[in-house]
């Protein structure tokens, strides 16, 4: 003989909105908040001065964690390679080049998955913030 489930979702939606239980997932988004700062790349800081805790817009109940700095995306995702063209002037040229050059290849940036891994890390107990 099957058992049957049947999952009561109107139920559910509202233990969210519980005071007690609302504190309770907010102080776990600030814990995977605290530890994907400190888990981020630091190249300028901006990455990780981004990352923030925010209540869901439109839900009773529901916080998130999010990056918004602009290049967010590319962090937590990576690149492909890529080829980089000047935009403004005609040749790109650094500090230690040895001459400007029409175009240069990328050859991609890797994915560091910051966010899900302070997640699953805060998930798990794996943090003492």
């Amino acid at each position: 003989m099957a058992a049957r489930v049947k999952i009561n979702t109107a139920v559910i939606k509202t233990f969210g909105s519980l005071p007690a239980v609302d504190r309770d997932i907010r102080r776990r988004a600030y814990r995977v908040q605290a530890m994907a700062q400190g888990r981020g790349p630091i190249d300028t800081g901006e990455y990780v001065r981004s990352i923030g805790v925010g209540r869901i817009p439109g839900a009773r109940a529901g916080w998130r964690v999010e990056a918004t700095a602009r290049h967010s995306w590319f962090v937590e995702r990576g690149t492909r390679p890529h080829e980089i063209r000047p935009r403004v002037k005609r040749a790109l040229f650094w500090p230690g080049a040895a001459h400007p050059v029409g175009r240069v290849w990328h050859p991609g940036t890797a994915a560091t998955h910051n966010l899900a891994e302070a997640l699953e890390l805060a998930a798990r107990g794996d943090t003492h913030v």
